[in-house]
């Protein structure tokens, strides 16, 4: 019962919801939305942009991993170059996934565009879960304008779970805005 109201409140839109912005300096502002009960944290990398990871409460196996980046001048940004890059990123999980092959997915991004490829570790089907040994995995980018993108992760235990759907929707809630 707890497990189904647990699964419940992570399904339904996050009410009460917090939403977390970040300063970006000159750069401006990010904002994520973070699910009820999710935690938040952010770490500076050097002069390079910021690590972003939500956390869920401690009895759901999931966490969300973005490394913002700031995008050097001139950069090419076209939605073509970013799939291509998720393709590279992806290989490594290719040959021990139950899936085999990569399939791009959309990121569903209020500004930009996004994609991801998910995978299923073939080693952990059919186990019980276990904390911090994720089942599934995706990896993608998001391409939020010309000053920033984002490397994301999203690890869990089951694609069509609550926590993968939180997950989705914090993505989707991201936004780069002008400086306030």
């Amino acid at each position: 019962m707890k497990r189904t109201l647990l699964a419940l409140a992570l399904a339904l839109p996050p009410l009460g919801a917090s939403a977390e912005t970040l300063d970006l300096g000159a750069r401006g502002t990010f904002t994520i939305g973070v699910p009820r009960g999710w935690t938040y944290s952010a770490t500076k990398e050097e002069d390079t942009g910021y690590a972003i990871v939500l956390t869920p409460p401690p009895e759901v196996n999931a966490r969300l991993l973005m490394n913002l980046v700031f995008v050097p001048p001139g950069e090419p940004a076209s939605k073509e170059d970013l799939q291509d890059k998720v393709l590279t990123i992806s290989d490594q999980f290719v040959g021990a996934s139950v899936e085999k092959k990569k399939v791009l997915r959309d990121f569903a991004v209020s500004s930009g565009y996004g994609a991801y490829c998910l995978f299923t570790d073939a080693s952990l089907v059919g186990q019980p879960p276990k904390k911090d040994s994720f089942k599934v995995i995706a990896v993608g980018m998001i391409r939020f304008n010309d000053e920033l993108a984002a490397a994301v992760s999203l690890v869990t235990d089951d694609e069509k779970g609550p926590d993968f759907a939180a997950m989705l929707k914090a993505v989707a809630s991201a936004t780069a805005g002008p400086r306030k």
